[in-house]
């Protein structure tokens, strides 16, 4: 039995501040530590099932570091080579885990994230390997529009229906940060349709406000804001929210301290960002993703 069967069915937790009820997809849950396992695992099973690649093949990716674990987890597992492609501000323990699974890393300037899809995209043409491509790959949409959203809504169902207290409490927004923006729109679209009336808010570090019409900059929440919208569609995005890099640093260390939740900095700019959300908006409950391990950052924080 492949280890990554047991990626997703990750638990829906309640972080609850006041009257504000922010539910968290515990996604570093999954065998390698984050929510990109879904992706990952999604993408490689299709170009199996379409007979893509086979033992022994090169598969290659850009990513600010959680994808690249996912995929050099997987190509462990399977038997593919892989090879990753990384800015090289990313943090030192991103680095030493893909090492560690046996990946081949290659890295551009700090913050270039444009530069590193290029460079994956000149190596896959050059030398016949398989790009994953999650930029720009509508699996990975898919992966969470079938998977993530509908754990969520049966999840959230469940406990509401276990819990009287939450009867009136249905989910207002679905918040999250966006490095592809794949969870977002396809998670999120598929909560939007369960929960009509349901706000999708787009989270992105205060340094490189791009959606928010500001310009790409170097910031430490990594795995969000990587300088472009890539998959997100604006048009069903219902508002976007900046987080500084230190808050969201300083709100995943009080998850650790208060709630026994050792997540990484986005995962702190997400819990951010949904309570300020609920606070402004005079609304009650969000759901949100709880994107990874904290163990990965302790040289950035």
């Amino acid at each position: 039995m492949r280890l990554s069967k047991y990626v997703g069915n990750t638990p829906l937790i309640p972080i609850r501040l006041g009257r504000y009820t922010v539910w968290g997809k515990c996604e570093f849950m999954n065998p390698g530590g984050s929510v990109k396992d879904r992706m990952a695992t999604y993408i490689l099973n299709d170009a199996e099932g379409r007979k893509l690649i086979k033992k022994g093949d090169t598969l290659i990716e850009a990513t600010s570091g959680n994808t690249g674990i996912a995929f050099a987890m997987l190509a462990a597992e399977r038997g593919y080579k892989m090879k990753i492609v990384m800015p090289s501000n990313m943090s030192e323990e991103r680095k030493q885990m893909l090492k560690f699974y046996g990946a081949g890393l290659i890295q551009v300037d700090p913050g270039d994230f444009d530069g590193a899809i290029e460079t994956r995209d000149k190596l896959a043409e050059s030398f016949g390997w398989f790009n994953c491509n999650q930029f720009h790959n509508p699996l990975n949409i898919e992966a969470h529009y079938k998977t993530t959203g509908p754990e969520i809504n049966k999840q959230f169902r469940k406990s509401i229906m276990l819990d009287e207290s939450w009867h009136n409490d249905w989910p207002q927004a679905f918040i999250a940060g966006t490095g592809t923006g794949g969870t977002i729109m396809g998670c999120g679209g598929y909560l939007k349709e369960q929960f009509p009336g349901m706000d999708l808010i787009a989270v992105e570090p205060a340094e490189s406000a791009v959606m928010s019409g500001g310009e790409p900059g170097l910031h430490g929440i990594q795995g969000i804001g990587d300088g472009s919208k890539f998959l997100v569609d604006m048009d069903v995005i219902n508002g976007v929210r900046t987080v500084h890099t230190e808050c969201a640093k300083k709100v995943a260390k009080h998850l650790a301290l208060k709630y026994g939740l050792f997540v990484g900095i986005s995962a702190g700019a997400n819990v951010m960002a949904s309570f300020q959300w609920l606070r402004d908006n005079n609304k009650n409950t969000a759901i949100t993703i709880l994107c990874d391990r904290g163990e990965r950052y302790f040289s950035c924080l």
